[in-house]
């Protein structure tokens, strides 16, 4: 009796102190697609803002207020490299709004900070 009460035991603190982790692989695979996720959003954010007829400016502050809000809760936000996000962006812009020339010193105040 008093082995298998202790097997239940071990075996509930296993489960239950366990806590849930990523392979470093993956990690690293996620990490991509959250750079072109958070990329992805903010171009279409912005060209949509411009699209509505808000100015360039207004529509950037809107679009980097959103980007960092819609991400803050994802755990890896921390891992994102953020030049490498600053450079989709400006690529995604530029393929999908055509005419909007944005520098990476506009991209400047973008902060992607988890709130976990």
């Amino acid at each position: 009796m008093k082995p298998l009460l202790l097997t239940l035991i071990i075996t509930a603190i296993a489960l239950l102190a366990s806590k849930p982790v990523l392979a470093y692989q993956d990690i690293e695979q996620k990490v991509i697609k959250l750079e072109q996720k958070v990329s992805k959003k903010f171009s279409k954010t912005f060209c949509n803002s411009t699209g509505f007829g808000i100015s360039e400016e207004g529509a950037l502050k809107f679009s980097l207020g959103e980007t960092e809000v819609e991400f803050a809760k994802n755990p890896l936000i921390d891992k994102v490299d953020i030049e490498n996000v600053k450079q989709k962006i400006l690529d995604d812009v530029a393929d999908t709004c055509y005419n909007f020339n944005l520098a990476t010193s506009d991209l400047d105040s973008l902060k992607l900070k988890s709130i976990n």
